[in-house]
Parts: C-alpha cells; structure tokens; sequence
C-alpha cells in the first residue's frame, strides 16, 4: 500500500507582518533598492512553514543573486527595446504618419519577453529550493517555452477562447515535464479536455458580453447608441459573473493539474477548495483595504501634527494638514512647507500607502492562501522517496532579473 505523507502549515501571522512591515519599510526607504533581499527574506519565511511530512521547505536564494540579475537584464532590455522602439516609431511615422501602429507592434514583441522572463525566474525559484536536502531543477528552455506559449495563445484567439483550457494544460506539461526533484523527472498527467467543463461558464459570459458591445456599436454607427444604453448593467453583471466563474476555473485547474503529477513513483494529492480561497480572498482584501486606509490616516495624522508644530499656519486644516499639502490645497498664509517639502510629504504618503498595502496584502491574503494550498496537499509514495538521488547544482544564470524588470510576481 502506498504510504501517504500529509503536509502541515507551522506559519504565524505576527511574525510575518512584522518581517514584512521592516522589510518593507527598508525597501521604501532605500527606493526600492532592498526590494530583492525583502523578496528573499519573506520567501525564506513562507518556504520553511510548508513542512511535507513535517519536514520544511528550504530556499536558498540571495538577494544579491537577484540584484545582480536584474541589472544585467535591464541594461539588456533597455539596449534592446530602445533601439526596436526607435525603429519602430520610424517606420510608423514614415507609413502611417502616426505612432500608435508602433505601440502595439512593441506590445506584440514585448508578450514573448514576459513568458520567457516567467520561464527564467520559475527556473531560478526551483534551483533555489529544497526538500530534505534534495534540489529541484528546472530544465533551460525559456526561449522554446516562449514560442510554444506564444502558438498555443494564437490558437486561443482563433478559436475566441475556446482553447484556453488547451493552453493551460499545455503550459504547465511543457515545464512539469521539465521539472526535476533530485534525479526524477516530474510527469504531467491527465488531459486537457478535463479543464474544459469548468472553464464553458466563462467562456459564455464572454461571448455574450463580446456579443452585446457588438451590437452596441452597431447601433451608435447607425446613430441610435442611446437606445441601447440599458444593455450596459447586463454588460456588467455578465463580466462581474465571468470573473468569478474564471477565479472559480482557475482553482479548480491547480487542483486538477496537481491531481495529475508524479515523479519516480511519488504522486500528488490536493483537495483544494474554491469556497475557502474564495472566502479568503474577499475577507483579505477587505481587511487589507480597511486596514491601508486606517494607517494612512493614522501617519497622515501623525506627520500632520510635526507640520503643525513647526508650520503654524495650517494650524486650520487639524489633522489633515499632510493630505491637504499632498492634495494641493491653497492655504493662507506666509509661513508655509517649501515646495520641496510639499513634494517629500506627497511621495512620503503615497509611498507609505502603498507600504502598507503591500504588508497587510501579504499576511492576510497571500498568508492563509499558502497556509490552504499547504494544508490541502499530500504526497502518495512516500516510500520511494528513498530511492531519489540529489542533482548538482543549476546556478541559473542571472536570476530572476529579466522578470523584475517587468515586475513579474511583484510579491513572492
């Protein structure tokens, strides 16, 4: 009979809002120079409380990895799209007169970048992390995995959405399959026609709502657009819907792709649950929202009262003097914040906002959605996990850099 090694969740939330609120901080305050060792330091907290068969995940990455990577990528891209962009622009002005005919062949050319960049920082992630001191590896095909994803959207589009389920499936086998852990390649399983029934209730809404703006502009060419403004609430109602059919669609592909893994005789078994990371989203992000607002008032409070103190004149404005400067409020008087200052408070406020929504984000939505993920998976095969062997070490050249210049996974 095969063994079954279930997966515990030893995480807490205060000491992930502590990390992420310094980490956070140093990374405001540094302008965004310590982004990558944050990055770093929060993946090293969420790997450790994912335990398999108690046992934790380990990741090894460094920060300095990751700065070093980014900086040869952007000097590559910019090289590279500065002078395809002025191409570009050249050519538009010289046939067309116009530069928009540039901008979208520049964002044709930019949608393979980024599945490369995935590609490359997947690669990197997995080099970097371990399980009982054995590594995980992914194989170098970033360019290969570009072009079969660039194919597999073309199709997509020709068949309006139909095959969608087909690029998923297709996606994640091509990198399984290219996944190792120790010496055993990991297999994907099953077929992609079994993602296609949860994914139809999206593609209706879709269709419909592609459907009744059609018909909307039909009608405004033949000068009756505000006869048909009533269709916009049924418009909404169909996009709200597909949303969540496709967050629904989503769930239900990890659990069902993960179902169909196997290395070397160990399998995967995951009972994830769309209601709870449904649940868990909605409350997240409500507490998140309630939360960033909250600290933004209490700071503003806070660096409003220090304005106070050494600017009396906007004695008047009380507690929301630094939103008033930041807003650009008039206010009377001779002794006022210079504009330099005027301008530090502005990017101080906006700056810590975005601070703050970054740290609650990270405990109360992203935190119990790994602690579900985590809780919900188990291994089959346990027993052959002593016959994997380790593999040598992938440095996986340049990190993650070509991803950060495009702020792909700006979180973990």
């Amino acid at each position: 009979m095969a063994q079954l090694l279930r997966t515990e969740f030893e995480g807490r939330i205060w000491p992930l809002l502590k990390l992420s609120l310094w980490t956070s901080a140093l990374t405001v305050l540094t302008l965004g120079f310590y982004r990558f060792w944050m990055k770093t330091r929060l993946r090293r907290h969420f790997w450790s409380a994912v335990r398999p068969a108690g046992t934790p995940l380990e990741y090894v990455g460094k920060g300095v990895e990751k700065f070093a990577g980014f900086l040869i990528a952007l000097v590559i891209l910019a090289f590279l799209i500065g002078i395809v962009a002025l191409v570009l622009v050249y050519a538009s002005f010289a046939i067309f007169n116009e530069e928009y005919e540039a901008y979208i062949v520049a964002a044709l050319i930019a949608l393979p970048l980024i599945y490369f960049a995935a590609y490359r920082a997947k690669r990197y992630v997995y080099a970097r992390t371990r399980w009982r001191g054995i590594r995980f590896g992914l194989e170098p095909a970033a360019a290969k995995y570009a072009l079969h994803a660039m194919g597999h959207l073309f199709l997509t589009l020709v068949t309006l959405g139909l095959l969608w389920p087909r690029m998923t499936f297709k996606l994640e086998k091509f990198r399984t399959d290219r996944t190792f852990f120790g010496d055993q390649r990991m297999h994907q399983g099953g077929k992609w026609t079994g993602l296609l029934k949860s994914f139809l209730p999206t593609l209706i809404c879709v269709w419909v709502s592609a459907a009744l703006v059609g018909y909307m502009l039909l009608r405004e060419i033949a000068n009756s657009w505000y006869d048909e403004l009533a269709l916009l609430p049924l418009i909404i109602l169909l996009v709200c819907v597909g949303l969540f059919f496709y967050t629904r669609y989503r769930i239900v592909a990890v659990r069902y792709l993960a179902n169909h893994k196997s290395a070397g005789g160990v399998g995967i078994i995951s009972t994830l649950s769309f209601p709870r990371v449904l649940w868990i989203t909605l409350a997240g992000y409500t507490f998140t929202n309630l939360l960033t607002v909250l600290s933004a008032f209490v700071l503003g409070a806070i660096l409003s009262g220090l304005l106070i103190l050494f600017y009396p004149a906007l004695t008047d404005l009380g507690i929301f003097a630094a939103a008033g400067l930041s807003d650009g409020l008039d206010v009377a008087g001779s002794d006022l914040p210079s504009a330099e200052v005027t301008l530090f408070i502005s990017i101080f406020l906006y700056m810590a906002t975005l601070l703050f929504f970054s740290v609650f984000r990270q405990t109360f939505v992203l935190f119990p959605i790994w602690r579900h993920y985590a809780s919900t998976l188990s291994l089959t095969g346990g027993e052959h996990f002593a016959h994997i062997r380790q593999r040598e070490r992938d440095e996986a050249g340049q990190a993650e850099g070509m991803a950060e210049a495009f702020d792909l996974g700006a979180a973990i």
